[in-house]
């Protein structure tokens, strides 16, 4: 479905692709870790199911502002979370390469109040 680029409010093309709000309960943590391999995360919402060993790695996608993105960590493995590869984004100040970690089980919404930049907030458990 096509339309036209013209003066809108909004992005139709986001709407049309579920609008950012769809769940992705079965991530799995690229093994061996790293930026460059890490598996993008596609969904507002995931839950990382396999994360075989520590350090297994997920990215953000590009921080474009005004995004929000979940992830929940439902292994008893930390995972590290890195900026989408081929930017320069930053989580929390840190560089796109390093990433940061997700513990075992603990919950993180990544908010991006502009372009490169995205803010992580740990989701407080019960």
């Amino acid at each position: 479905m096509a339309y036209s680029p013209g003066h809108q409010l909004f992005d139709p093309a986001e709407l049309m692709a579920g609008g950012g709000l769809h769940f992705h309960p079965a991530v799995t943590a690229r093994a061996g870790g790293g930026r460059a391999l890490a598996t993008p995360l596609r969904a507002a919402y995931n839950q990382l199911a396999v994360v075989a060993a520590a350090g297994n790695s997920v990215a953000l996608p590009p921080a474009v502002g005004g995004q929000s993105i979940f992830v929940f960590n439902a292994t008893t493995n930390a995972a590290q979370v890195f900026a989408a590869v081929g930017t320069t984004d930053t989580i929390n100040g840190v560089a796109a390469a390093t990433g940061v970690a997700l513990a075992p089980s603990a919950a993180e919404t990544f908010i991006s109040p502009a372009p490169g930049v995205w803010i992580g907030a740990v989701v407080p458990g019960p």
